[in-house]
């Protein structure tokens, strides 16, 4: 729920990173990874739920957000220029 709408904001970052020749296959990877994630997390996170209770998959949760700072950091000096 939180990220909702960052998608626009994320798209706009493409051209910023990629150089003007490789932004095709740039922004083609971008939106494949972004439906497959949609529709694979869905599916592993049901599997594994068959196998863990509330309180490891809330853990498990927390831990993939959590992995996301990372990148957000990693990706801010690129954005300041």
């Amino acid at each position: 729920m939180a990220l909702n709408g960052t998608s626009s904001v994320l798209y706009g970052t493409v051209p910023e990173l990629v150089a003007p020749e490789r932004r095709q296959r740039a922004f083609s990877i971008f939106y494949t990874g972004g439906v497959g994630a949609g529709a694979l997390a869905p599916v592993l996170y049901g599997l594994i739920s068959d196998f863990a209770d509330v309180r490891t998959m809330m853990l498990l949760v927390a831990a993939v957000v959590l992995v996301t700072l990372p990148l957000a950091w990693r990706l801010g000096p690129h954005l300041r220029a």
